[in-house]
């Protein structure tokens, strides 16, 4: 995934993610979405990474430890998933090798099911 695609996704996720919850610049205010710019930064950085490894469980391991760090900030665990829903879709919005399109979707469907078995969010 090149730089020009993360930027791109990053900032559809991050401008989409504010106007459906406006609240979160309420409550977190401009420093909130500076953090949102850098969790998916670094998710897409853990999407890559796994990809390159090809290992799976890469990204499956940061999913669990994001999870307790953002619910312990109080950032609920149905954002993760939207947020993942949301890089998703931006990520079919730009050019890249298929293979590594799938791998992608692949770990972000495996993650969300995850998450909402744990929260039972279905």
């Amino acid at each position: 995934m090149n730089e020009q695609t993360k930027e791109f996704i990053t900032n559809r996720v991050v401008e989409e993610f504010y106007t459906n919850h406006p609240w979160l610049l309420e409550k977190f205010g401009e420093k909130g979405k500076h953090h949102t710019r850098k969790d998916n930064d670094h998710h897409l950085e853990h999407l890559e990474l796994s990809y390159e490894l090809q290992k799976e469980d890469f990204f499956t391991d940061y999913t669990f430890w994001l999870k307790d760090v953002l619910v312990s900030r109080g950032v609920g665990t149905g954002l993760i998933i939207e947020n993942y829903r949301m890089i998703q879709k931006y990520m079919k919005e730009t050019e890249m090798d298929e293979q590594e399109r799938n791998y992608y979707a692949h770990l972000l469907e495996t993650s969300i099911s995850y998450l909402e078995q744990m929260t039972n969010t279905r």
